[in-house]
């Protein structure tokens, strides 16, 4: 089963009663410090039998009311047969022995809900209990019950020294957890009785684990490449005293192999971390474990924060996740609604459960940033014309994702607007120059023809190698076209209207019917929406001046939820992945951490 929902009371930093949705696979806690994202891991942790709730606990304003805190758990196909084996099967009989007034007695039962979740709390001075259950259970049977519940852990960054190699009796020592991790993302974990002694069988075999060590781990690590997209290979092989030793062929050193515990500090946290975590995850019952991490990207230089995150989404099909921080690249632009920012208040700790409505405005303020992509580390980037294409494709990307259309990483790469088709070109070989690979998104009409033909003037070689590639969208469509809903834009862009007719921003002319006017936009020939949008609406005001495509497209992204997306929107975001080959979300190929 897994954690759904926790509701925390009177707890630390949290005064009043403060309910947190827990994602099913990882959730994020953004903020400040000092604003009480640590409190709330704290939380998650009482759920554990060793972790009371205590007198230092309460909150210091609480006046009254005890601290406390409720876990909700979703039950899955696997809890609810355990939880048949305690359900009360009939009514008790007489064999069950009389009650004082000769009638039977009947098992006193937990109280049912019916939303299938089985319902724990904890207060100050006292441990677990069984608040409520999917079915009739008597509460004799609490301690079964309680025994479903998941084992939280607080991960601790390791303070170990990391080793190069290993024997047989080391592999299932504590302080080599994290080569119990290699072993087991090599595929060798179910062979390591007999992988030790060399011969040529467990010679190939080493081999063939390594090939796939290497596929692995570059695909998780992203900074492992050198600046020619070279990457780092792996080698497993045999040692003197029965030992197998891990090495690492580097493009940037050509004389010899090098080791992991001669790499940077980043790359040891990393490393250490993602194998721990990989071998507790694959030692465990599927579901079993909560992980919590505070600050795990503290160390981290930004990729690797971005490649944390990929590892994470890994591991979270088997154990769930929640980690604080307050560091833009280990919030999640894949899944907004994992992101809760958590605020100090003259109230105590809140949580903001959709930090992500007006435009990421609350995750912003909380990480005291312009959130908007990933472009200073990114080395794969879509120019687009202008900024609102950056927000309709950005919003079309998530939709896909959301409904499985598409599968892609939004970490890998980033988007970015010239200004305007006058800035293109440059803004293009600018970022050629850096080493970028870039695909320009121009629209299907004469200026989006324009921008082509003075890029291939300018970057023939760019192009040849393929560094710089095309997405021009169909003829005579712009963004509006090909992610937009007609009716929903419609909408949208009439609620803009009247926000700044009602600030006395715009004045509409005299006479005219706002219902109407927007009526007309709409497609047109030998016209993209785009500009039908700029043409109609600027003849509605007095001073003739058209209302913003970005506020339309910002509004849009806020109010247009769970839009069907169109084939040719799907077919071009399949294009893109393709022409910049960017990964998909997860870090690995199905089924790799399985065992073998």
């Amino acid at each position: 089963m897994r954690l759904r929902k926790a509701t925390i009371e009177g707890f630390k930093s949290v005064k009043g009663r403060e309910d947190l949705v827990v994602d099913p696979k990882v959730t994020i806690l953004i903020g400040a410090n000092d604003h009480g994202k640590s409190n709330i891991l704290e939380a998650f942790r009482r759920l554990n039998d060793d972790s009371p709730i205590t007198e230092e606990d309460r909150h210091w304003d609480l006046e009254g009311g005890t601290p406390k805190i409720t876990w909700y758990f979703d039950c899955d196909a696997s809890t609810m047969e355990k939880l048949q084996v305690l359900e009360l099967k009939a009514e008790p009989s007489e064999a069950d022995g009389p009650k004082g007034d000769g009638t039977t007695a009947t098992p006193e039962c937990f109280e049912l809900n019916q939303s299938g979740q089985i319902v724990l709390s904890k207060e100050l001075g006292g441990g677990l209990v069984v608040v409520s259950v999917p079915l009739k259970i008597p509460v004799t049977n609490a301690p079964q019950v309680l025994e479903l519940k998941p084992r939280v852990e607080l991960f601790q960054p390791p303070e170990i020294s990391m080793k190069d190699d290993t024997t047989l009796e080391e592999l299932s020592q504590p302080e080599f957890e994290y080569m119990q991790g290699i072993f087991r993302l090599a595929g060798i974990w179910d062979e390591r009785e007999t992988i030790f002694v060399e011969n040529a069988k467990s010679s190939m075999r080493l081999d063939e684990a390594s090939k796939r060590l290497t596929k692995v781990l570059n695909d998780e690590w992203n900074q492992g490449k050198d600046n020619h997209g070279k990457e780092l290979e792996w080698k497993l092989d045999h040692r003197e005293g029965g030992k197998i030793k891990i090495e690492i062929k580097d493009p940037a050193i050509s004389s010899q192999y090098t080791r992991p515990s001669l790499r940077s500090s980043g790359f040891r946290t990393y490393f250490l971390v993602s194998m721990i975590i990989y071998a507790r995850v694959e030692a465990h019952p599927s579901n079993s474990n909560l992980y919590l991490f505070d600050e795990p990207g503290t160390n981290l230089h930004p990729r690797a924060q971005i490649d944390l995150q990929r590892s994470f989404e890994s591991i979270a099909d088997q154990a769930q996740i929640v980690y604080s921080t307050h560091s833009l690249f280990l919030t999640n632009k894949n899944y907004p609604d994992r992101n809760m920012v958590v605020a100090k208040t003259s109230e105590g700790t809140k949580i903001n459960s959709k930090p992500f409505t007006r435009n990421w405005k609350a995750v912003r303020d909380s990480l005291g940033i312009l959130l908007t992509n990933n472009f200073l580390i990114s080395d794969k980037t879509v120019l687009v014309e202008g900024p609102s294409d950056e927000i309709y494709l950005y919003y079309a990307i998530r939709q896909l994702k959301k409904s499985g259309a598409v599968d892609i990483d939004l970490d890998d790469f980033s988007v970015v607007d010239a200004g305007d088709s006058s800035n293109f070109a440059a803004m293009a070989k600018l970022m050629l120059d850096e080493g970028r690979s870039v695909v320009a998104m121009v629209d299907g009409d004469l200026g989006g023809q324009r921008i082509r033909s003075r890029l291939e003037k300018i970057c023939k070689p760019k192009i040849a190698s393929k560094e710089l590639e095309f997405i021009e969208l169909p003829k005579d469509k712009s963004s509006e076209d090909v992610f937009c809903v007609q009716e929903v834009l419609q909408e949208v862009i009439k609620k803009s209207t009247q926000d700044l007719v009602e600030i006395g921003a715009r004045k509409l002319k005299d006479g005219l019917n706002l219902d109407t006017a927007v009526s007309a936009i709409k497609p047109k020939p030998n016209t993209t929406l785009g500009r039908v949008i700029e043409d109609e609406s600027k003849s509605w005001f007095d001073d003739e001046e058209m209302v913003s495509k970005v506020t339309i497209a910002l509004r849009y992204e806020d109010d247009a939820q769970d839009v069907k997306m169109s084939s040719e929107a799907t077919k071009l975001v399949n294009e893109l992945k393709m022409k910049l080959g960017i990964r998909g979300e997860k870090s690995h190929e199905e089924g790799v951490f399985e065992e073998v």
